[in-house]
Formats: C-alpha cells, sequence, structure tokens
C-alpha cells in the first residue's frame, strides 16, 4: 500500500509586491454650455487610455542592489546552519520521503511500505501492479503536533484522486465529498484517527510538518530574491 500526504501552503514569509504594468480607462461624458448634461446615448464619448512602464528606471541599480545583499544574507544564514537538526532527525527515521521542488508550492512526503495550522490532504491507495483498488483522499488540519480530520472522500479510481491536471481536478470537484466528519458517530472517528497512525501520520510526522514548511518557505524566499534580481538587472 502506499500513502502519500501532499502539502498546499496558504501563506508566504514575506509579500511580495506586483511588478506588472497597469491599464487604465478615463470615461468623459461631453456636457452643454449651461453645464447641463446632454443625452448620453448621443453625445457620451469614452476615451481608452493605456499606460506602459520603462523596461528601466532610475532605482532598478539600487533595487538590484539590495536585492543581492538579501540573497547574500540569506544563503551565508542559511550555509552557516545548514540541514536543520529536526530534518536530519527526520530523514534519519526512515518512514517518509521528501519530496521538495524548489518553486514548486507543493511538498510530498511519501511513505512506500507501509504552533501554527497547516492544511493537509491525505491520499491513500490500494493498487497492485495490475489493479486499481481506489483511494480514500482526507482533508486534515495539522495543528498542535496532531491530525484533525476534516473530511473523507473515497473514489473507486485511484489514479483519478491522484491525477493533478486540471481535467481530473475537475472531475473531483464534480464528485460527493463524503459527509461532515464531526457529524458522525464519535466511534467512527477515533477509527479514522487510528487508521492513519497506523500508517505514520502520528504525533511526531505533525510536529515535523509546520517546521518543515516554515523551512521551506525560506528556500523559496531566497529563490524568489534571485529571479527577481535577475530580471530587474537585464
Amino acid at each position: 500500500m502506499q500513502h502519500a500526504l501532499t502539502l498546499r501552503l496558504a501563506s508566504a514569509l514575506r509579500p511580495a509586491s506586483s511588478a506588472s504594468s497597469s491599464a487604465f480607462i478615463h470615461h468623459f461624458a461631453a456636457v452643454s454650455p449651461a453645464s447641463k448634461p446632454l443625452p448620453v446615448s448621443t453625445f457620451t464619448r469614452c476615451f481608452s487610455v493605456t499606460c506602459t512602464a520603462f523596461s528601466h528606471g532610475q532605482t532598478d541599480r539600487d533595487l538590484t542592489h539590495k536585492l543581492n545583499s538579501e540573497i547574500s544574507f540569506d544563503l551565508e544564514k542559511n550555509a552557516a546552519s545548514g540541514i536543520p537538526d529536526f530534518l536530519k532527525a527526520f530523514n534519519d527515521q526512515g518512514l517518509f520521503k521528501v519530496e521538495d521542488k524548489l518553486g514548486e508550492k507543493e511538498v510530498a512526503l511519501e511513505q512506500e511500505d507501509g504552533i501554527f495550522s497547516v492544511n493537509a490532504t491525505i491520499l491513500i491507495e490500494k493498487r497492485t501492479s495490475t489493479s486499481d483498488s481506489g483511494a480514500i483522499e482526507l482533508n486534515t488540519t495539522v495543528q498542535d503536533n496532531a491530525f484533525f480530520i476534516d473530511s473523507v472522500r473515497f473514489n473507486p479510481s485511484s489514479s483519478l484522486m491522484a491525477d493533478q491536471s486540471a481535467e481530473a481536478d475537475g472531475q473531483r470537484n464534480g464528485l460527493y465529498g463524503g459527509p461532515v466528519f464531526q457529524d458522525l458517530d464519535e466511534g467512527l472517528q477515533d477509527y479514522f484517527h487510528e487508521f492513519l497512525k497506523e500508517r505514520g501520520f502520528d504525533e511526531p510526522l505533525a510536529e515535523f510538518i509546520p517546521q518543515y514548511i516554515d523551512f521551506k518557505e525560506q528556500n523559496e524566499y531566497v529563490e524568489w530574491l534571485k529571479k527577481v534580481s535577475a530580471w530587474i538587472s537585464k
């Protein structure tokens, strides 16, 4: 049985400002000499004005220098600390494999054999090399070193549940999302939580996840600084 956990980040360490150009439209209505508006259907004129920003400006050099200073500071800090102790300890357990691609906001923790809140979607599949026995998707909240289940959805096709394409996402949205978990019998809720614990979704993992999110967001911030600096300096 394969277990996969997908984390979706909801916030960033530092707010990013938009650097895109904007367009705006002014509407002017013609008026009579006596300041009385004339019939709009006859005399209204609309003018469209588009604002285009130049690619280079006087602050480019200063902004690039500041971005590079931030990059150097963060790189030196990260180089001094190296891999955090919590991540080393987690890797040493060998329970999960961390799938983290720089530039993407999702972190996947895969189990191949058997202080703030984080929304975590857990996909548990049952399949062999020749058959697809379906999967359940548990939407959870990770908080206070525990997993709190919000909903449980079942689908007979694990391939559809794992597919990240827009088409598959549309199909999943049309499926029944399961009952409100808190409305289930308390005993049934307890069994679902035990079901997760048996597969490694326990206190140590719930403690690890928020720490790793902080670690990842710092790396993403440095990468963002690099890309913005490179673009501005062109």
